[in-house]
């Protein structure tokens, strides 16, 4: 258990979370939006610093820029060993259908799907063990790896749980709508529903129930309900949803997670609409607020976390 360590990786608006496995290996959990910058780190640039040639997992959370398109440039430069991704492959109308109808928004979603399409042959060529999220959905199937003591399950979706972007999804790209160029108002439906189908992860050390840790990916207030309800959610480290935003981050859900640490994926730039929300959540909960844009090159903040030591930074 001595190597495992996570690290939140500032990328601005996004997120890119490392776990480093008892055995060294690693597992990545979405990859920000691709942005190599001074003022943002990169999963790839994390991996080249640290002499990391492969991820032993990568999973995505779901399909937005800020989550997959990071992962896209990993694939093509290192080696991945296994993969869980949200949705198997799906067929995309001829992009010369979407730049006839000149809508900057719903070519911007075409894109999104095309990289997380690419994605998937990037790894299929690589001879990634790809594995879809629907393997992992139910209570005796949850488990994505376990080593050491230390467990990565899979909290949502499990089967039954609605997924409505990916029901948008297949509405978008059925024949009849492609036809009518129904894709122009369903793709970004897609888009904005996204985040209901966000998976979450709990990283677990055996006989430490306390220091879980909760990745919420983007998931909303419905979903975490629906998660409360049978499961309980409380931990140590929650990685809070959806940038902190009030649909993803409320008195409601902390109640639910009662979490210790909070550890918020957002720029500072984009963090300054959100604070005068965080200080009213302030006095429902007694938990440390982070931001992972808080942390400039070379800066890091580290938090004592039983077998799981948290790093944010880089």
């Amino acid at each position: 258990m001595l190597n495992t360590k996570v690290q939140f990786l500032n990328v601005g608006w996004g997120d890119a979370h490392l776990i480093r496995l008892p055995s060294g290996g690693v597992c990545l959990i979405d990859g920000g939006d691709g942005t190599f910058s001074e003022e943002q780190d990169h999963p790839l640039s994390w991996m080249n610093r640290n002499d990391v040639d492969q991820l032993e997992w990568m999973l995505l959370t779901h399909i937005h820029e800020d989550h997959v398109n990071g992962l896209l440039d990993v694939a093509r430069a290192k080696s991945v060993v296994q993969a869980v991704l949200p949705y198997e492959p799906f067929v995309l109308p001829p992009v010369e259908l979407v730049e006839e109808l000149r809508d900057d928004f719903t070519n911007r979603v075409y894109r999104m799907l095309a990289t997380y399409l690419e994605l998937i042959q990037v790894l299929i060529e690589q001879g990634t063990e790809i594995k879809w999220r629907s393997a992992y959905g139910s209570s005796d199937q949850s488990t994505i790896w376990s080593e050491g003591g230390i467990t990565l399950t899979q909290l949502y979706p499990w089967e039954g749980d609605p997924l409505p972007a990916y029901e948008m999804l297949l509405k978008a790209l059925s024949d009849d709508e492609a036809e009518d160029n129904g894709f122009k108002e369903n793709l970004p439906r897609f888009f904005d529903l996204s985040n209901h189908d966000s998976s979450v992860y709990r990283l677990s050390s055996e006989g430490e129930s306390q220091s879980s840790v909760l990745f919420g990916g983007d998931q909303l207030e419905p979903g975490w309900e629906r998660l409360a309800q049978r499961t309980d959610l409380t931990c140590s480290i929650w990685k809070v949803s959806h940038h902190g935003m009030d649909d993803g981050f409320n008195a409601r859900i902390l109640a639910w997670i009662q979490p210790e640490h909070c550890i918020i994926p957002v720029s500072i730039g984009r963090s300054h609409v959100l604070k005068g929300e965080w200080e009213e959540l302030r006095s429902e909960t007694d938990a440390a607020f982070y931001l992972t844009g808080s942390y400039d090159r070379g800066k890091t903040c580290r938090i004592v976390n039983g077998s799981l030591p948290i790093e944010i930074g880089f």
